[in-house]
């Protein structure tokens, strides 16, 4: 789906406002650390721009779940983003052709996280604490630890990609368009039967399903963002009462259930929250929304694009952790 008529052009130009131009809250609110400057900050500013636009062009239920909570006079911060990407058939990385765009403007490298049971490696980066940036949370899938058939359609598009010189040329171009390009128009283009042939690996080896809807999501998508996400912590303003503005997790989705939003399934005692208060990080996601998508062969299917996330950190925890995150992986899947 696609915005597509006036009342949702307004909506969404309302909600890219409280996204793109939202507070830049004390670092504690918002769970970072990271003192160091940021570099380059308007081009960042200008490619997160364009970032975020193409997100919510394909992401209609953010822009109405967001819309919700302005409605109730919450306050939006963004506390992360999350980009997909490959390991090629030389080992060639994309977490770290992707890491080296953030790093070169101000954000940290913190550590590698383990994602049980799929063959992903993932590492998250905090912004620099200047900025209302979002923390980046970047994984890869390793090909080589599925079957053949899986690599021989991913390397074909994917080898000689992740190439140092292409991320450098990326950061000393000093263009924002540029480097919005590398996330918001795919690199590659499969053809229908590729793809068919990747997800009838899945059929196959169904213990593998998770990890062959990640390698169908990101042969279509690139490094497109897939998901951003509402901080649950910082949406009552100092200056106000909650209200009718959400406190916890289990409040904001009940809100967003309650109007009709389609919610990833988990556990909690609401059926939608992946952790809990006592691993000190609370994450639910709503189900990506679909859209059309137009193969290299000419074929056109709708498809998952991208979800929001909603994410309640508790004792100042600033990380991620793996079992959540394996859970909201899952809000892309084409078969549910």
């Amino acid at each position: 789906a696609r915005i597509h008529n006036d009342g949702s052009f307004r909506m969404k130009a309302r909600v890219f406002e409280a996204i793109a131009r939202c507070q830049r809250l004390p670092a504690p609110t918002r769970c970072v650390h990271n003192p160091s400057p940021p570099v380059n900050a308007a081009v960042f500013d200008a490619a997160r721009d364009v970032l975020i636009d193409d997100y919510l062009e394909h992401t209609p239920t953010c822009v109405k779940a967001v819309d919700l909570l302005l409605d109730r006079g919450a306050r939006i911060h963004n506390d992360h983003v999350a980009l997909r990407s490959f390991v090629d058939s030389k080992g060639r990385s994309g977490l770290a052709f992707l890491s080296s765009l953030f790093v070169a403007f101000g954000f940290v490298e913190q550590a590698a996280l383990e994602i049980p049971g799929l063959p992903v490696n993932a590492k998250w980066y905090e912004p620099p604490e200047a900025t209302n940036w979002p923390k980046v949370f970047v994984s890869e899938l390793r090909v080589a630890d599925l079957p053949p058939a899986v690599g021989e359609v991913v390397y074909k598009h994917v080898d000689g990609y992740y190439d140092e010189a292409r991320a450098r040329r990326v950061i000393e171009a000093n263009d924002a368009g540029q480097l919005a390009a590398v996330m918001a128009e795919p690199p590659w283009a499969p053809t229908a039967a590729e793809e068919a042939a990747v997800q009838a690996v899945g059929d196959d080896f169904p213990h593998l399903r998770s990890a062959i809807e990640y390698a169908g999501w990101t042969l279509r998508h690139g490094h497109r963002w897939n998901h951003l996400t509402v901080l649950i912590n910082s949406l009552v303003p100092e200056e106000r009462a909650p209200g009718e503005i959400p406190t916890t997790l289990a409040e904001a989705n009940a809100l967003l259930v309650g109007h009709g939003v389609e919610m990833n399934k988990a556990g909690g005692d609401d059926g939608f929250t992946q952790g809990s208060a006592a691993v000190h990080l609370e994450q639910s996601s709503t189900v990506a929304d679909k859209g059309s998508f137009t193969f290299a062969c000419g074929a056109e299917r709708d498809v998952p694009y991208s979800f929001l996330e909603l994410i309640h950190r508790h004792d100042g925890f600033r990380g991620f952790l793996g079992q959540n995150a394996r859970g909201i992986f899952s809000s892309t899947d084409v078969r549910r």
